[in-house]
């Protein structure tokens, strides 16, 4: 009897590691979630080809993003309000109009940010934070590059001007009723009810 009673003793002990009575079933239900597969993470949100993060809600409603590309090994950024058409006509009733400076977007100036030297057009942009703007002239578009940043999208001063550039301007086929800023490799274009404008691009 005594080694019945020491041999069912460690058969025992022996089974309380895989749960002696059957009440452990949350032991392998454990394990199994462990080796689950993580799960696949939020694809993140585009814009004009770069990854947007929301900044804020403007006081007319354009919403405020800043929208972040790698070029060629640069880490290039825009933040800018988008304006909604809502029924108006670029050049007639909304900006950008003749002869007159343009936020290049809704609100706050918009702000370009880069870790690389860039050539925009004929303007060679150091690394560093700058604002950018437009103006029309005819049948002439130029991007202003301005060293002044922090500004609203109303303070515009000349005397800040890094360099401007002409662009390319072209018609759309399907007017864009939501202002978009696109970057890649080949330029930096703007698209806005009609309205498409871009300038070559190339990281130094």
């Amino acid at each position: 009897m005594i080694w019945s009673r020491t041999r069912a003793a460690v058969l025992c002990a022996g089974l309380m590691t895989v749960g002696c009575g059957g009440d452990d079933m949350a032991a392998p239900e454990a394990a199994a979630e462990a080796l689950a597969p993580a799960e696949a993470p939020t694809p993140a949100e585009t814009l004009g080809g770069g990854v947007v993060t929301p900044v804020h809600d403007g006081d007319a409603g354009s919403p405020h993003v800043q929208v972040t590309w790698e070029v060629e090994g640069a880490n290039i950024s825009l933040t800018y309000g988008r304006p909604l058409l809502r029924g108006r006509v670029v050049g007639d009733t909304v900006e950008p109009m003749d002869g007159s400076v343009w936020r290049l977007g809704a609100d706050e100036a918009t702000t370009l940010s880069t870790d690389r030297d860039l050539m925009l057009g004929s303007a060679h942009v150091p690394a560093g934070e700058y604002t950018l703007w437009t103006v029309t002239n005819g049948d002439t578009t130029e991007l202003i590059v301005n060293s002044e940043t922090g500004q609203w999208g109303t303070a515009y001063d000349p005397s800040k001007d890094l360099a401007r550039a002409e662009m390319t301007v072209t018609t759309l086929d399907t007017p864009a009723d939501q202002l978009t800023l696109h970057v890649d490799s080949r330029e930096l274009r703007l698209e806005w009810g009609e309205l498409a404008a871009a300038v070559p691009l190339m990281v130094h």
